[in-house]
């Protein structure tokens, strides 16, 4: 197996356990922003991601299974 190979699979790996586990994935926020907001400011990962637990915990939303 290819290095490329291995890291195609990884990728796609991490994709999926962020997805299972409902995490936020900071490189398809970068990438939407620079598609569709070019001249908003993009945010730190620590920004992005204290963001993201602050509107699933602290929103006044129910984001749970129970």
């Amino acid at each position: 197996m290819s290095l490329r190979a291995i890291a195609r699979f990884s990728r796609k790996v991490n994709t999926t356990i962020k997805i299972i586990f409902n995490i936020p994935d900071y490189a398809k926020y970068v990438q939407h922003q620079q598609e569709h907001h070019p001249g908003n400011p993009v945010l730190t990962e620590k920004e992005f991601y204290m963001r993201s637990l602050h509107e699933r915990y602290e929103s006044g939303k129910i984001n749970r299974c129970c």
